[in-house]
């Protein structure tokens, strides 16, 4: 493992549009110290034309493989990533200059697993939505006092944040728990992180808004809410997660299961009517997918 090292993953599908914003928005960090592992995942447009302009400099790694969906390149990423920390980067997102700087200052001075920070909306229209939730500086927890507080902070505010590409992990931590990213169609990192909760001790949190979050109209959350039911998925993901806390006997994180079943409830509102579905058809979507699952179990209680 490289000492200092940060390996910064981003997996690639059809983005050649969103491609130079992104990879040089990382290149152009105050952070040099990084290697940058691009996964192209059996692109057919011409991503990999726009990638081989930035192979000449030494810290790009590329990988191509046949297309196994967000989650193979990931798990790919994962597999060849050298660096004492690691972290994701969504291909068609970009981030602010200064962000492992500050990430990588916060972990050390708080000697933290984690560390995570906020992220902005943009839209296709060119529209920025600037966080406004976060009320406190550098904010650490010890998961050990702080547990319900750290869902409260991930889960209920109007910007709930549980994405991988908002935080900076140290490799180890991860490497160690045999964690990787599952097979599912939508909630991949959600599920990522709250299983890694079972073996992490600290997190930092900061205000700042490094992340720059892109919204597209034909992202897999938005294609599936308009031709699937995302209440299935959640419903899934949620008893992979309920399993995994259940097969470590963590009584605490259980206990905190109600939180985010109420997260995932709203989480189906939200996007099946972004897809212009009505509250009547979500609702029988939820009674017909979390009745007699564990995720309609915490929610009302039994």
């Amino acid at each position: 493992m490289l000492k200092d090292v940060i390996s910064i993953i981003i997996p690639v599908y059809n983005a050649s549009a969103y491609l130079d914003k992104c990879i040089m928005s990382i290149l152009g960090q105050t952070y040099s110290n990084f290697e940058l592992i691009i996964v192209n995942d059996g692109s057919t447009d011409n991503s990999a034309e726009v990638i081989s302009k930035y192979l000449t400099d030494s810290r790009v790694k590329y990988i191509e493989q046949q297309n196994a969906g967000a989650v193979g390149a990931l798990n790919t990423g994962m597999k060849n990533a050298d660096g004492e920390y690691i972290t994701y980067v969504g291909n068609d997102d970009y981030i602010e200059p200064n962000m492992y700087e500050t990430m990588l200052n916060a972990l050390k001075s708080t000697n933290a697993d984690v560390a995570v920070c906020d992220f902005n909306l943009v839209y296709e229209d060119g529209r920025e939505n600037k966080n406004k939730y976060s009320k406190t500086k550098n904010e650490v927890m010890d998961l050990s006092e702080d547990l319900c507080r750290y869902f409260v902070k991930c889960c209920v505010n109007p910007q709930s944040n549980n994405y991988i590409w908002s935080r900076l992990y140290k490799t180890e931590l991860i490497k160690n728990s045999g964690i990787c990213f599952e097979k599912i169609p939508i909630g991949e990192d959600t599920l990522f992180n709250f299983k890694l909760l079972v073996h992490i001790d600290r997190v930092v949190f900061l205000e700042n808004g490094f992340y720059n979050y892109f919204q597209r109209s034909s992202s897999v959350v938005h294609t599936i809410a308009k031709k699937q039911s995302l209440s299935k998925f959640y419903a899934e993901q949620f008893e992979l997660l309920c399993d995994y806390y259940k097969n470590f006997g963590n009584e605490a994180l259980l206990e905190m299961l109600p939180i985010l079943a109420f997260t995932r409830l709203r989480s189906v509102f939200f996007y099946s009517r972004l897809s212009g579905m009505g509250d009547d058809e979500i609702l029988e979507g939820i009674a017909e997918d979390f009745v007699g699952k564990q995720i309609g179990n915490y929610i009302t209680g039994r």
